[in-house]
């Protein structure tokens, strides 16, 4: 299923511009896409939902035998190649299935974590050997994965991990140690564990679940997606044969950097689900529900809160199926005989992007369930609704695939990094900047189309360019030791990747018939995202600069920033009225 053949480098929105034709939307999804997409809807309404109640009352073999019935279909082993089993599709049918499958609750997180993290390690990084045995069973849903990495006392930090590997005389190794929050490990079959070796390196292994000496513990009782299993997994001299390694000996973290990409990627699409699927709830409520003589929906505050929910919506839409075509567009001009090697390769040069969509996706969810509670007043906190689960479920997704902060931490760190190396050209665009600062000149204003908003997403780089400039300018390597700036500069390529992506989107919607829809939703996302980077930058400027430095770089921001004013609240209001004419999200 070709997407788009543009590769940029990963990273490469923050010093240069995109063009509209260069990047992968919805509207460009093929017909085998869209059969695939409602296919997977209507599973969850036939299959899942009326197995709702066993499903949150973790009965796992319900679970599974939807598992197996989804794999039967061939959704689970969307990314598994065909010559082992699964289907061989390309990253964007991956994202359908995980955004598709959001609304199935519980059974999403079993899902997930089954396909994606506990399957792709085998796929990208397994032998021949290995993934013969065992990823016809993991991509037909009879054998469910597991993913092992966290421990009670080293969560983001795999530098603290305890478990360790002992060689054994016959090659093979003896491991031991405590296992923490592993999704599926109730009734998961097989284990991507990670260890210690002697040496202090990390090595991978695959470890089934009847191997003597391990054991799962309870069930965590957790506060949301409380259908799912999370366990510990305890390991007492637990023996594997040599051929248990997943790749090198020592390399393990790798394999861990690459898998988690995957992760936050895929936690993004099934936060853009969850997403879709509380707007549609919340306009159902407010359409049903009166106040003063008429249904809630007709009231500018209720409506402003779809509009809201549609519009961030748009932007996780519209940066999640940027990334999947910027994936597709690597992997294509790397040829098949690449294979999984080219997959590796394109999950680390998007390592930036991956981390930018799990924040963003998480953040968006949590703020758009919230507003879900909202719409149904008091009744949005009683068990008897939907408000309430979805609030609930919804806060494990800014924890898990590496919490927020640690994300922020990798967006610069990454971004910095590769520009010492020479990877990404960035202290070049920002010295440039700086200089045009200093010269006090403006590019000459863009025309057509959403001119204003293609002005404000340069204006947005130029900032990020000059607070990113003049951080590294005044810390230096020492950079890695102010978090606080470091996050504050992850947030700034978070607005600027959202909002150019929404703005791209709608640019490459010109001429269709929804084009409006497309420009009003994409306005609203670069504005709020404007006024966002506008007043985060002025503040920062403080911290990145002293004295005159600090106040030129705070006038500058403001000059570059500066737009005309914008009728926000009729902008809002086209958006809202375009939700209940759709009857949920518009685009």
């Amino acid at each position: 299923m070709t997407t788009t053949r543009q590769t940029p480098p990963g990273g490469g929105f923050l010093v240069a511009a995109a063009a509209p034709a260069a990047v992968f939307t919805p509207e460009q999804l093929s017909e085998e896409h869209r059969a695939i997409g409602e296919a997977v809807r209507e599973f969850v309404r036939t299959q899942v939902g009326p197995r709702a109640t066993e499903v949150e009352a973790q009965d796992y073999a319900v679970h599974r035998r939807l598992l197996a019935r989804l794999g039967a279909d061939g959704y689970v082993g969307v990314e598994v190649p065909e010559a082992h089993g699964g289907a061989g599709l390309d990253t964007v049918t991956s994202v359908i299935v995980s955004e598709s499958l959001a609304s199935a609750d519980s059974f999403a997180v079993t899902y997930l974590a089954h396909a994606g993290i506990g399957t792709l390690p085998l796929v990208f990084f397994g032998t021949e050997e290995q993934r013969a045995r065992h990823l016809p069973g993991l991509a037909a849903g009879t054998t469910v994965g597991a993913y092992a990495l966290t421990e009670p006392g080293s969560g983001s930090d795999a530098r603290a991990m305890r478990t360790t590997a002992t060689p054994l005389p016959d090659g093979g190794y003896r491991l031991d140690g405590t296992k923490q929050f592993i999704t599926n490990a109730g009734f998961a079959d097989l284990f991507t564990l990670y260890a210690r070796l002697e040496d202090g390196g990390i090595a991978a292994f695959l470890v089934e679940r009847d191997r003597p000496g391990l054991a799962v513990g309870a069930e965590e009782h957790k506060m949301g997606i409380r259908g799912s299993s999370t366990c510990q997994v305890v390991l007492t001299g637990v023996e594997v044969p040599a051929d248990a390694l997943l790749g090198q000996p020592g390399e393990g973290h790798k394999i861990a950097f690459n898998i988690l990409n995957v992760g936050r990627f895929k936690l993004a699409a099934a936060a853009l689900g969850g997403m879709k699927r509380a707007l549609g709830q919340a306009l159902d409520y407010a359409s049903q529900r009166e106040a003063f003589g008429r249904p809630i929906v007709g009231f500018p505050l209720v409506a402003a809160k779809l509009a809201g929910m549609a519009t961030r919506t748009y932007a996780v839409e519209s940066v999640t199926y940027r990334i999947a075509g910027m994936l597709d567009a690597r992997l294509e001009e790397a040829g098949e005989e690449a294979g999984s090697e080219a997959f590796r390769a394109a999950l680390e040069e998007y390592a930036v992007e991956c981390s930018i969509a799990k924040v963003l996706g998480s953040e968006e969810l949590d703020w758009t369930v919230d507003q879900l509670v909202q719409v149904h007043g008091g009744y949005g906190y009683t068990a008897e609704f939907p408000a309430e689960r979805a609030y609930r479920d919804a806060r494990i997704n800014r924890i898990w695939e590496g919490t927020n902060e640690i994300n922020r931490l990798l967006v610069t760190g990454t971004l910095v990094k590769r520009a010492v190396q020479g990877r990404l050209d960035l202290l070049g665009p920002a010295k440039r900047a700086a200089d045009a600062l200093l010269g006090g000149g403006d590019d000459a204003p863009a025309g057509g189309p959403l001119a204003a908003e293609a002005a404000l997403v340069t204006g947005a780089r130029t900032v990020a360019l000059l607070c990113s400039g003049a951080a590294f300018q005044r810390f230096g390597t020492r950079l890695e030791e102010q978090q606080e700036v470091i996050a504050d500069l992850a947030d700034l390529a978070i607005d600027l990747f959202a909002a150019e992506s929404a703005l791209l989107r709608a640019q490459a919607a010109a001429g269709r018939d929804d084009a409006q829809a497309h420009a009003d939703l994409a306005r609203v996302v670069v504005h709020e995202r404007a006024c966002a980077i506008d007043a985060r930058a002025r503040a920062l400027a403080g911290s990145v600069a002293e004295g005159d430095e600090a106040r030129m770089l705070q006038s500058g921001v403001r000059r570059i920033m500066r737009t005309d004013p914008v009728d926000r609240v009729a902008l809002v209001r086209r958006v809202a009225e375009r939700v209940v004419a759709a009857g949920g999200y518009p685009a």
